[in-house]
C-alpha cells in the first residue's frame, strides 16, 4: 500500500504544479496538410510576375504566380499563424510548373531562419490532386529550392522587416 501511495502523491503534486497560474502560455502551431492547399488557385489574393532573372536564381525569374490564403489584419507587423503562400513558377499549366509554399507555423518554428515559417515543395497532379513532396525548415538532403543550391532561409531570413515574406508587402494597405 505504501508503494502505491508515494507515486500517487507525486502524480497529484505534478498535476497541481502544472495548473498554477505561473505556467508559460501554450502555443499551438499550425501544421499544414495536403487539404490546406486545396483550391489555392481560387484564393482571393493573387499576384503575377513575369520578370527577367533576379539574382540569377531560377525561383525568382520568369513567369510566376503567387497565391495568399488570407491577408494580414490592417496595420499588422507579421502574417498570422495559418497564413499560406503558394508560388507557381512557369508558364502553366500547374501540373508542369514548379510549385512551392511557405506556411506560417508560428510557435518559434524555424528559429534559426525565417522564424515561424515552414517550406513546402508541392506537385499539382493531372487528376487535380496535390502532393506534398517535402516540407520543413529547409529542403531535405539532395533536394533544392527550384535548383537553387541555397536553402529557402538564405533569402527569406533577409526579409525580416516583412516577416520573411519577399513577395507580399505587409504595408500594402490590407
Amino acid at each position: 500500500m505504501k508503494r502505491l501511495l508515494l507515486p500517487s502523491c507525486l502524480a497529484i503534486a505534478a498535476v497541481a504544479g502544472c495548473s498554477s497560474g505561473s505556467a508559460a502560455p501554450s502555443c499551438t502551431p499550425f501544421k499544414a496538410v495536403t487539404g490546406d492547399f486545396d483550391g489555392y488557385h481560387a484564393w482571393p489574393l493573387t499576384m503575377s510576375y513575369d520578370d527577367p532573372a533576379v539574382m540569377g536564381s531560377p525561383h525568382t525569374s520568369g513567369p510566376r504566380q503567387v497565391f495568399l490564403n488570407q491577408a494580414p489584419p490592417h496595420g499588422a507587423t507579421e502574417f498570422p499563424v495559418g497564413t499560406i503562400i503558394v508560388k507557381e513558377i512557369g508558364p502553366g499549366p500547374a501540373t508542369s510548373d514548379t510549385t512551392f509554399a511557405m506556411v506560417k507555423d508560428g510557435c518559434g518554428f524555424n528559429a534559426d531562419g525565417a522564424v515561424g515559417w515552414e517550406w513546402y515543395d508541392l506537385q499539382n497532379n493531372a487528376d487535380g490532386s496535390l502532393t506534398i513532396l517535402w516540407h520543413g525548415s529547409q529542403p531535405p538532403p539532395g533536394q533544392s529550392y527550384s535548383g537553387d543550391p541555397t536553402s529557402c532561409n538564405t533569402c527569406h531570413s533577409q526579409g525580416t522587416s516583412n516577416d520573411s515574406v519577399q513577395a507580399w508587402p505587409l504595408l500594402s494597405g490590407f
